[in-house]
């Protein structure tokens, strides 16, 4: 993964294309918010509990899968080259300020397909809000169709189930410092996500 801060260095030769069969489903190409190490000792601890108390819940998001959703981008049979450079080339441009989360309580998100037990909380839900507008700003100045959702709510998801999970508050809240924020390529069908580049957050003047 590359550390960006202009255009001009994203490099297209240096990306390893993996062709999929259409039959695996979508890929998927998003920004987010990686955990450090000590937050993701913290959700799979959680995990663990989770599991211990409902057998529905067979399995957990992988470490290395766990996330916190920031800009959806893309989702499509094949991510076009064009698109990711699109959107290294608006992350680019994005200048925002330091911050914490703060997830106090797990709780279900219902959707279509399956059920999400996330983590969740509002410890930091408004300056991550504000980055993922200002992505979607950034999205939209060059061309880019935004992806703004005015009921963005921040979330680790921790497994995908057919049961759901009562709202169970936490003993104690999962810190999650945002630090920089990242562009990963979901394929359908891999074990990871692929980190295609992160661009850093700025101190607090």
């Amino acid at each position: 993964m590359h550390e960006q801060n202009t255009q001009s260095s994203f490099d297209f030769a240096s990306r390893t294309m993996h062709p999929k069969s259409s039959r695996f489903g979508k890929e998927t190409l998003f920004f987010a918010i990686l955990p450090d190490p000590d937050a993701r000792q913290a959700c799979l601890e959680i995990q663990a509990r989770l599991q211990r108390e409902h057998d529905g819940l067979l399995s957990p998001m992988a470490p290395e899968r766990l996330h916190i959703s920031l800009y959806g981008v893309a989702s499509a049979e094949k991510i076009k080259d064009e698109m990711i450079f699109a959107a290294c080339q608006a992350a680019s441009a994005v200048d925002a300020c330091r911050f914490d989360l703060s997830f106090d309580h797990v709780a279900t998100f219902r959707t279509a397909s399956r059920n999400a037990i996330v983590l969740s909380g509002n410890g930091g839900r408004e300056l991550l809000r504000q980055l993922h507008i200002q992505i979607g700003i950034e999205m939209h100045a060059i061309g880019c169709d935004p992806h703004v959702k005015a009921d963005f709510q921040p979330h680790a998801t921790l497994f995908y189930a057919d049961e759901t999970v009562a709202k169970t508050v936490l003993a104690a809240p999962v810190i999650m410092p945002a630090r920089e924020f990242v562009l990963l390529h979901k394929r359908p069908g891999e074990p990871a996500y692929e980190p295609i580049a992160s661009w850093p957050l700025r101190e607090r003047g």
